[in-house]
């Protein structure tokens, strides 16, 4: 069995260097398909108002996708077929997430509490038009985690389960902001868990995170409604052209999770492995990578519990 997720931050996918990007977009497209199970459309930033952006590109406004007509204005408009070939029957991708935040970009949590109907509606177009299943909360805050900075993350993710989506974590830091966000959602969900996993940073700010403590942190907190601690937590590490490591690498890093209870991991991010295979003659695809996680891992994965909205 391969390891399940195998997920990779997209990266302004098929909107990055529109309309000329080192890898052609429909080429794109179909080496995700060919491993990745999970793709994470990174970085989605909400505006006053609630409208969303997908990097510095106007993206959802008032529940429309906003579609460049002049190459400047709105996103590729091929997104659609893009979309419909990387969620084809009999692809490897399963899952598509769109993920809210960054580094630095708190703001964008702000604003969508301001603007929670308004965001709600942006979301639901993604979800109607793309198939989109879950949120990311990619939520890093420059100067500490607060009980206020909790009770909006617990907030934001009950409305993205009242969608009918769940919700993914990726923490770098702070066990204990984490876990007391999962179990405010549970307590506040009639005891049901709408985080499916966590995103678990293993690079940059986060390069010193264990994912077994991690994982130990999430199984001796009460009352989260997780019941495979360390399948719920997926660790992510960055690749060649990201400042990281290539397949063989993740290989050996993964290798040394085997066993553990971790089933699968992510990668961090696709620019990088574009910008590599565009000057290495084609290699390494994201197929590889997938490959190297599933090896290193041996294959250990089980089918995931599903989250519950």
């Amino acid at each position: 069995m391969s390891a399940y997720p195998i997920a990779i931050y997209g990266n302004g996918l098929f909107q990055d260097a529109y309309p000329n990007p080192p890898v052609p977009y429909a080429e794109q497209a179909a080496q995700l398909n060919a491993g990745i199970t999970t793709v994470i459309l990174w970085s989605i930033h909400i505006h006053a108002g609630g409208d969303l952006y997908l990097n510095d590109t106007l993206f959802v406004r008032n529940g429309q996708i906003q579609y460049a007509t002049d190459g400047t204005s709105g996103v590729n408009p091929d997104f659609p077929q893009l979309i419909a070939a990387l969620m084809k029957s009999g692809g490897s991708v399963r899952d598509l997430i769109v993920s809210v935040g960054a580094w630095s970009t708190t703001s964008d949590f702000s604003a969508w509490l301001d603007a929670r109907d308004a965001v709600k509606t942006n979301l639901a177009a993604l979800q109607s038009a793309f198939g989109v299943t879950g949120v990311d909360f990619d939520y890093e805050s420059e100067d500490g985690y607060t009980s206020d900075d909790q009770s909006m993350i617990v907030t934001l993710t009950l409305d993205v389960g009242a969608l009918g989506l769940y919700a993914t974590y990726c923490p770098y830091m702070d066990q204990d902001f984490w876990t007391g966000c999962l179990t405010g959602v549970y307590a506040q969900n009639h005891q049901q868990q709408i985080v499916k996993w966590m995103n678990l940073q293993c690079y940059a700010g986060g390069g010193g995170n264990s994912p077994t403590n991690w994982a130990q942190a999430v199984q001796n907190t009460p009352n989260t409604g997780v019941t495979d601690a360390y399948a719920f937590i997926v660790p992510g590490y960055a690749v060649l052209g990201a400042d990281g490591s290539g397949p063989s690498e993740i290989n050996a890093t993964f290798a040394g999770l085997a066993g553990t209870g971790i089933t699968g991991g992510f990668l961090w991010n696709s620019s990088g492995i574009w910008s590599t295979e565009a000057a290495g003659g084609g290699q390494p695809t994201p197929a590889d990578y997938a490959q190297a996680i599933s090896n290193g891992l041996s294959a250990t994965a089980k089918p995931r519990e599903p989250a519950n909205a």
